[in-house]
């Protein structure tokens, strides 16, 4: 790859992180929205804080206690596609689901005490009933007796949950504020523990006025603006979320929480109002739920605007591009390496007469390069004059200052989408290459890949016209180790990806060298 898109993946990397993180989530909708979110908040905050109080005031159920080492006694197990979960008898509560990734299996609850969809409602459960795909619990606090039961899908798609309050007496009975909580914090596979802390994040999707799918936005410290269409917790490669639910009349919160040493994960909250029940009667509440892996593929095929849980970035239509890709050329080749070898090497075909446009370009400036200092020496109190002296120059050569740089930035975004799509892709997890790379989605266990790749970028640079300029030349020299070292943690899928770039920019350079001379 040229030195010239080196620099510019460099120099746009700040700009892409700058916008991508902090401008676009400052981005505010219409303002009729703005205004009916403000209204919505300050009412569910108020809801929220009265759902507490009333809890606590009305005798309801205590927050859970870490558990003792054998809590599993007191739980049901139920085996669902490639995933077994645990549920917590005496809470009602999901403690455990482990998911049988290709790696190893995963964790996706990491606090049992807490566990998910965990309700503070009156009372302890007992269990009621058990069959392969479905549990139900039972309890009871005075007049009014609940029950909450999961439905398990067989395939690991959309699940059910089902809580129900019954009046069992003969006069009304008031049901306090309670909460429907996700979390603390999601699971996730081994190689992302370490950056899990700051990738989780409960978030919820809106359908936003103007756009065709729903709007996906983080919870922070307020309680969500809009009518949600599915809330959940998030992180790089899992979701845990609820949809289609009897809960969206309701705006959800985040609180930070403490998980082992981390003291700010986020959980999901979704406050319920107080209910009124009249004599005999029932009240029911149900909701769809997903829990497992954000295959994009599959989340699309499920919708409910389940799949804007995939990050894609700033070029999201070109990495959504690069992923259907991907998994075309895995359906053909049975390995995503392969896959990403022949990805690159067709994205680099097309991209060739940029290339050879490009390097022409810089190879014309380098020749120029003594008239135009002579230019700029002669010229240097007529400024005016001399703009025009190196605009003749330009057009009697054919070239222009932007030919080297222009064809070549236009890569930026082809960058970037693969960057996105091959560091958020669930198919790579645990996908095998050769030899040493048993799993694409991890760094190379011994670094070969990324440094054979800072060798092949130090001699493609020594091979590419060299710029006049000290700084830049200085700049150029340091960028092969820059990017090796920054490269060293990146999964194996992208470092292959690089790679792949960096040789066909090496063999190209000689190519044109040759031709050149």
């Amino acid at each position: 790859m040229q030195k010239n898109l080196i620099l510019a993946v460099v120099l746009s990397s700040l700009v892409y992180i700058g916008w991508y993180s902090f401008m676009e989530k400052k981005i505010q909708p219409q303002k009729a929205q703005t205004e009916q979110a403000a209204q919505a908040a300050q009412a569910n905050t108020a809801q929220a804080a009265a759902a507490q109080t009333a809890a606590a005031a009305n005798g309801a159920q205590a927050e859970p206690q870490a558990l003792p080492e054998n809590w599993k006694k007191d739980s049901v197990t139920l085996k669902a596609g490639k995933a077994e979960y645990t549920f917590l008898t005496s809470e009602a509560s999901l403690a455990s689901a482990v998911y049988e990734g290709p790696v190893a299996p995963i964790e996706l609850v990491p606090d049992p005490a807490r566990g998910f969809f965990y309700a503070t409602l009156p009372g302890k459960f007992a269990l009621k009933a058990k069959t392969e795909d479905s549990v139900e619990f039972v309890s009871k606090q005075g007049a009014v007796q609940f029950t909450k039961k999961f439905t398990l899908s067989k395939d690991n798609t959309i699940n059910s949950i089902e809580i129900t309050a019954v009046n069992t007496s003969g006069k009304t009975q008031t049901l306090a504020p309670w909460e429907l909580r996700v979390g603390p914090g999601l699971g996730t596979a081994q190689s992302e523990m370490k950056e899990n802390a700051k990738l989780c994040k409960a978030d919820y999707t809106y359908n936003e006025t103007g756009r065709k799918h729903p709007t996906i936005k983080e919870l922070k410290d307020e309680p969500a603006q809009f009518d949600w269409v599915w809330t959940g917790m998030n992180n790089r490669y899992f979701l845990a979320a609820l949809v289609n639910s009897d809960f969206q009349n309701t705006r959800p919160l985040r609180r930070l929480e403490k998980v082992g040493e981390n003291a700010k994960t986020p959980m999901l909250v979704v406050p319920m109002p107080g209910v009124e029940l009249a004599a005999g009667a029932r009240r029911v509440w149900t909701s769809s739920f997903y829990l497992g892996p954000k295959d994009y593929s599959l989340l699309k095929k499920l919708g409910m605007g389940l799949d804007r849980a995939v990050d894609f970035g700033f070029f999201a239509p070109l990495a959504k591009l690069a992923d259907s890709a991907l998994g075309f050329f895995y359906k053909h080749t049975g390995n995503y390496g392969v896959s990403i070898v022949i990805l690159s090497l067709l994205i680099q075909l097309i991209l060739t007469p940029l290339s050879f446009k490009s390097f022409k370009a810089m190879a014309v400036m380098k020749k120029i390069q003594p008239e135009m200092q002579a230019i700029q020496k002669k010229y240097k109190d007529d400024p005016k004059r001399m703009n025009q002296e190196v605009m003749d120059l330009y057009k009697r050569h054919g070239t222009n200052p932007l030919g080297g740089c222009l064809p070549m930035l236009l890569q930026i975004p082809v960058f970037f989408s693969l960057f996105t799509a091959l560091r958020n892709s669930w198919p790579l997890h645990g996908a095998p290459f050769v030899f040493w790379i048993k799993d694409l989605s991890a760094k190379d266990p011994f670094y070969v890949l990324p440094l054979v790749m800072g060798g092949i970028m130090f001699l493609q640079q020594h091979m590419n016209p060299q710029t006049s300029d000290p700084s830049q030349a200085a700049m150029m020299k340091w960028m092969p180790v820059i990017f090796t070292f920054m490269f060293l943690t990146f999964p194996s899928g992208l470092v292959l990806y690089w790679l792949i770039n960096s040789t066909w920019g090496f063999a190209q350079s000689m190519y044109l060298q040759k031709k050149m001379a």
